[in-house]
Parts: structure tokens; sequence; C-alpha cells
């Protein structure tokens, strides 16, 4: 049986004071309905495990077709509202696929939705939401790309302009993480100006070869670029999680799942820096 591992980075900012302790972020992604032990208590206690201030997922937390169902997501969120910890669920491809198609999968959205913010928890599609933590300010902006950047066999062009027109420019005094599903356009991301972008989708490349990393998209991309862990790209970062759950094609080789714990220090001023930690538990 395939165990999830828990993945640690940090990352340093001048956006926070240097003697604040750092803040501390649990990031999930893809579980695809997935259950981890009765009533999600394994997964529960790992996150609990990290400490976190703050609880994001990125994305394709159910299903996008009607037999899947919605339960097991929903009960991991129940038990994360138990929590008092601020969590805000993005939307990846699944979710806006479901919302998207008539009849039994958008009321299965819908409910899902509806019941997470009945939870308190934040559902930001196309949204910013915000948040202060000592003197930093955190926007996160729950960014949903149109499906058409999800098609298999292609890559389509993607200069970023839409990120301002939906939520304009990031003010440079706060500290602005986007939960962006498709990891592929980081430099777009990185260039529109977010300090911290959280992603999934490519499920680690499905199958993992020494030096080389992933195999395989979800496009059916070979060797993709940004498959799982930190990257950095002009003084901006993003974390991709592989994913705690699988669909249609059930394969993971040298892949486990992760969960994924960021801690986001300051530097008081000083220059930005990542510490890539690979801590695995």
């Amino acid at each position: 049986m395939v165990h999830f591992k828990t993945w640690t980075c940090e990352i340093r900012t001048k956006k926070r004071k240097k003697e604040e302790p750092p803040l501390c972020i649990a990031l999930m992604a893809d579980l695809h309905n997935r259950l981890w032990g009765e009533k999600q208590q394994m997964l529960l206690e790992a996150v609990d495990a990290l400490q976190p201030d703050l609880i994001l997922c990125a994305g394709d937390m159910i299903l996008g077709h009607e037999e899947a169902g919605i339960c097991d997501a929903i009960t991991l969120f129940e038990g994360l509202a138990g929590r008092r910890t601020l969590v805000v669920a993005g939307n990846g491809n699944h979710e806006v696929r479901m919302r998207s198609t008539p009849g039994i999968c958008r009321e299965q959205y819908q409910s899902y939705v509806r019941r997470l913010r009945e939870l308190g928890i934040k559902v930001p599609e196309n949204e910013t939401v915000s948040v202060s933590f000592g003197s930093t300010k955190v926007m996160v902006h729950g960014y949903e790309m149109p499906l058409r950047y999800y098609k298999k066999f292609c890559r389509i062009p993607y200069d970023g302009t839409d990120l301002k027109r939906i939520f304009g420019r990031p003010a440079g005094e706060a500290f602005h993480i986007l939960l962006a599903h498709n990891p592929v356009y980081f430099p777009q991301y990185a260039g529109w100006g977010a300090d911290l972008t959280l992603s999934g989708h490519l499920h680690g490349g499905l199958i993992r070869l020494p030096v080389i990393g992933g195999l395989i998209t979800p496009q059916a991309k070979l060797f993709p670029k940004y498959d799982r862990g930190l990257y950095q790209k002009d003084g901006k970062y993003m974390v991709v999680s592989p994913g705690l759950g699988e669909h249609t094609v059930p394969v993971r080789i040298g892949n486990p799942p992760w969960l994924i714990g960021i801690r986001i220090k300051g530097t008081g001023g000083e220059e930005h820096g990542a510490v890539r930690e690979d801590r695995e538990f």
C-alpha cells in the first residue's frame, strides 16, 4: 500500500520581519477524493504535526465526474475546520470542469462548495483572500485557469495578462500567494508578481526516474520541467505538489504522494532567498 510522505521547505522573504517567527503553510493538492484512514485521520494528524498558521489547497481535491462523489474530500475539510486555522481551497481543472458541466456534476460542485463555506473554509473563484500574520499581510489569490490550457497533447501559449485583469497588480508591501493549479506557466505567474505560486496537477510526473525526475504529465507531455518541489525565478518561488491521490490511471512509481510544509521566514529587509530541505518523514 502506498503511503504519503511529508516534505518541507523554507522560503525567505524581506516582506516579513526577521524577528518574527516563520509563517508555516500546509499545502495539499490533487486529493481526488481519496481517503487516508478512517475519517482522513492519517492526513489530519500529519497536518497537525506541521503546526500550520495557514492551510492551502491548490486544486483537484475532488474528481470531475459524477460517479466519483465528493464525500471523502468533504470529510477532510470537516476535520480541518475543527483546527481553528484558516483554510483556503483553490480550484483546479476538476472543480472547474464540474461547475461547467450541466446536471449532476454541477450540482455536486455546488454542494461541495456550499458545505465548505458552511464550515468557514474560503473557496476563492478568481477571488482574493486577505489575512495578516503579525506585520505580514498575506494575499491569497485563487486563480482558475481556463480549461483550454489543460488539453492533452498540446500546450497553448499563455501570457498571463488575465491575472492582471482578474486580480490587478500585486501591491508591493503584501506577500502574494497565487493558487494556480497548473504549474507549467510559472514564468508568467512570477512575471505577474506572485511571490509564491502553489501548484499541483502533474502528479509528480507519475513515474519518476533517477536524476531525470518525472516522466509524463496528464497532458501526455514527457519530462515536465516543473513536476514537484521548490522552484525559483527572479526572486519569486513556486512549490509544486505531486498530489495526494490519483485518477484515471492510478500509477505512481518512485513517486509517493506528498503533504507539504512551507516555512516563510523573514529576512528583515535583506534580499529574498530560499533553502531547499527535501525533508521527508
